[in-house]
């Protein structure tokens, strides 16, 4: 007890890790159990709880530990500064303190304090709780874990009595106040001291992380007690737990041990920085949660804190000695997504910046590729990871454009688009791998990928490369897979697919020949369904039952009872964006413009060959899909 004043001082002087401890106002004796208080217990008696392998949860349930307590040399200076720091006059804690002693004697010898067992813990508590207030029913069940623990000589060994009972029950009543003790004994550094052992400092450290993050399992030869623990974390929400065991992260990562390995050669240091910064941002990212991280600000600014010695002005250079260009870029992102003090953050954005403003930049880039597709990728990388850094808005955005230029006339110059630009039909094969480069995000965003969507709009809705790739499939399973990759690879550069296979066509003729004629060149096209009218008012009367519901209309001028002209302009006023094909013996100038006063999408002019038509019904289906600007 001699320096838990010592000890309380310590305490403040790591509350630039740990946040501003804010001290609980204990007016009624019953004030001393709620969590504010209990961490305000801890604060104070810290040496005393540590000596003796206590909780503070313990501490207010056990009269022979607050008996001890009493009989400390410095109690009085203890309930001293409690009274300053809380703004009390002198004595009013020591009367509160001396009550809250009364009350616990008095409690334990009025209540039945039960034995617990794992097999009958949790009817125990829901009967307790049942029973009584929630304060004396929590009293009680607390009482009884401290009952419980009370032969255990280490923290290890409680938190090993707690876990047995913990694992016989799913109970959310009854594995709180099991969280809530287990909370306190690992944001207890003696506690956590003793649950880890031996345990080397980098390998407590990701354990910690491990048991919060979840995301990956503890090794086999972690130790049983912190296993365990694993165990009942993924089984069901340990809050208090949760929060102690982010408690002992930011207290060892405020030590001067290092997370990884010195290498012998490391004369310098440089490979210790670079290799520490970089574990240090792989745990940062794992803590990660949204927007914030696991345990909040005080996480993030113990991150802060770390990082701000390994990143600055002077140790940005070394971190990324050795590396290549690319990787330089990579690794200085990696950094600025870490969680770092203001000045790390300047630093790093301002040491970027250099990279890029660099008139050599695009040089460099390039160089570190070999094969002509590589840079492309390469570049595109980049500029994702521009896209995503946490530069302003406005150099996010001039930046960005910066690497598109460049990427733009490397595919220019290198003349990547060059089979696919021609007026004449591209190989499926060479269409296909400009498509997958597509997908995996090799073009970057703006001019770039514009100008591959400009000339994959063209080559994957001509009939060539529609047969070659969609209607050569074995199945309908596999056209439907080759259809959904393709959908969603053109889609990373802003370019949408007609699907040809769910659509539904209307074709308009009164002459039997030329009906039929067109239907089969629809259904060769792989168009999924088509509809016939003998004539223009058959194909009123069809359009208006299915409520306008075509994606296509392919109509002859020339009929009886109503002209194709007269179902143009009823369908204008139904559909006014409804692809619309008008088929004429009479492709004069005037006819023409006829029909374009009344906004038809299209026109063929008969005789025609399947060729002819296939390439027309993909021009009328694919003109609103024409990438722009």
């Amino acid at each position: 007890m001699a320096s838990d004043i010592g000890q309380a001082a310590q305490t403040d002087a790591a509350a630039d890790i740990e946040g501003a401890v804010e001290t609980a106002a204990c007016r009624e004796p019953d004030d001393f159990y709620s969590a504010s208080a209990r961490e305000s217990l801890t604060r104070f008696c810290e040496r005393f709880l540590n000596e003796n392998a206590l909780t503070p949860t313990e501490l207010l349930h056990s009269p022979r530990h607050q008996t001890t307590l009493s009989n400390q040399p410095l109690f009085v200076s203890i309930l001293q500064q409690a009274e300053r720091i809380l703004g009390h006059k002198p004595g009013t804690i020591n009367v509160l303190v001396n009550e809250v002693a009364r009350l616990t004697r008095q409690r334990t010898k009025d209540w039945t304090i039960p034995d617990l067992r794992p097999d009958g813990y949790a009817a125990v508590v829901t009967d307790l709780l049942s029973h009584h207030s929630a304060f004396d029913g929590q009293f009680i069940v607390d009482a009884a874990l401290t009952q419980h623990i009370q032969t255990a000589r280490t923290f290890a060994e409680k938190v090993a009595l707690l876990m047995e009972l913990a694992n016989g029950t799913d109970d959310a009543d009854a594995l709180a106040p099991i969280d809530r003790l287990l909370g306190e004994i690992v944001r207890n550094e003696s506690g956590m001291a003793s649950i880890a052992g031996n345990t080397p400092f980098a390998e407590l450290v990701e354990a910690l992380v491990t048991m919060v993050a979840g995301d990956l399992p503890l090794p086999d030869d972690a130790p049983a007690v912190l296993r365990g623990l694993e165990t009942l974390i993924r089984k069901a929400p340990m809050p208090v737990l949760c929060d102690g065991l982010m408690v002992a992260f930011r207290r060892e990562l405020a030590k001067p041990d290092r997370i990884t390995t010195a290498s012998r050669g490391d004369l310098f240091g440089v490979e210790t920085i670079q290799k520490e910064a970089l574990a240090l941002g792989v745990l940062a990212q794992r803590l990660r949660t949204g927007d914030s991280f696991f345990g909040g600000t005080r996480t993030e600014f113990a991150l802060q804190r770390r990082m701000s010695l390994l990143v600055n002005e002077d140790s940005l250079p070394e971190i990324v000695r050795g590396r290549t260009f690319i990787q330089k870029l990579r690794i200085l992102f990696m950094v600025q997504k870490m969680p770092l003090a203001p000045s790390s953050e300047r630093a790093v954005n301002a040491y970027l910046k250099t990279y890029f403003d660099g008139r050599d930049f695009a040089g460099r880039l390039l160089d570190c590729f070999k094969e002509q597709l590589d840079k492309l990728r390469g570049l595109a990388e980049v500029q994702k990871l521009v896209r995503e850094s946490k530069f302003t808005e406005d150099d996010r955005e001039a930046i960005s454009q910066q690497i598109d230029e460049v990427q733009n006339a490397f595919i220019r110059t290198q003349r990547i688009l060059s089979p696919l630009a021609g007026k004449e039909d591209a190989s499926p094969e060479a269409v296909l791998d400009v498509v997958k480069l597509a997908g995996e995000g090799a073009f970057c965003a703006g001019k770039s990928r514009l100008a591959v969507a400009r000339v994959l709009y063209r080559q994957v809705h001509r009939p060539r490369f529609v047969r070659a790739f969609l209607l050569s499939a074995a199945s309908g399973k596999e056209r439907a897979t080759r259809l959904g990759w393709l959908t969603g690879a053109l889609s990373v550069i802003g370019l949408p697919f007609a699907d040809l296979s769910a659509m539904r066509a209307l074709v308009v003729d009164d002459e039997d020949g030329p009906r039929n004629y067109v239907e089969s060149v629809l259904h060769d096209l792989g168009i999924g369904a088509v509809d016939t009218a003998v004539d223009g008012q058959d194909a009123l009367d069809r359009f208006m039952a299915r409520e306008g519901g075509y994606d296509l209309v392919i109509c002859d001028w020339m009929m009886p009872k109503v002209s194709g002209l007269d179902v143009l302009r009823t369908v204008r006023r139904v559909k006014p964006d409804l692809p619309f094909l008008m088929v004429t013996a009479l492709a004069t100038r005037k006819a023409v413009e006829k029909a374009l006063e009344h906004h038809v999408t299209g026109y063929i002019a008969k005789p025609f060959t399947p060729d002819h038509l296939e390439d027309k019904v993909l021009l009328v289906l694919t003109q609103r899909l024409a990438p722009t600007g």
